[in-house]
């Protein structure tokens, strides 16, 4: 009986599919990877600059609208209809953290906004005196 030295054609076409299908698995969660890694980049961006706005809100030193950056935001005021437990005169404003520039994203579209609430302190200050 003669002894066999090399691989046979199908061996070989089987591990190079196995090595296929591996490496294809891998690029997959290369990507899924990466997206995730921005994602959680984007997300910390909005929230050290949605930190800032609250300091500054709070500190009643917020303008109505203002941009620093790629982001811009808006304020308006809050209230809290049909809801039974919130004092009467009692308000928030309503910051909208929106990146890129809110002109150019059509109207409605709140695709990378990010919105927090913040007590009007102006309100807060006129009720208890």
């Amino acid at each position: 009986m003669k002894k066999r030295s090399a691989f046979t054609l199908i061996e070989v076409m089987v591990a190079v599919a196995v090595l296929g299908l591996s490496a294809a698995g891998s690029l997959r969660l290369l990507t899924m990877s990466v997206r995730a890694l921005e994602e959680v980049r984007y997300e910390r961006r909005n929230l050290s600059l949605a930190r800032a706005l609250w300091l500054a809100a709070v500190s009643d030193s917020l303008d109505e609208r203002g941009r620093e950056k790629e982001y811009s935001w808006e304020t308006k005021r809050f209230t809290f209809e049909r809801q039974e437990e919130v004092p009467e005169g009692f308000y928030c404003r309503q910051v909208e953290l929106i990146q890129g520039d809110p002109m150019s994203r059509p109207s409605g579209s709140n695709a990378h906004a990010f919105i927090f609430y913040v007590p009007d302190m102006k309100e807060k200050k006129e009720r208890t005196k």
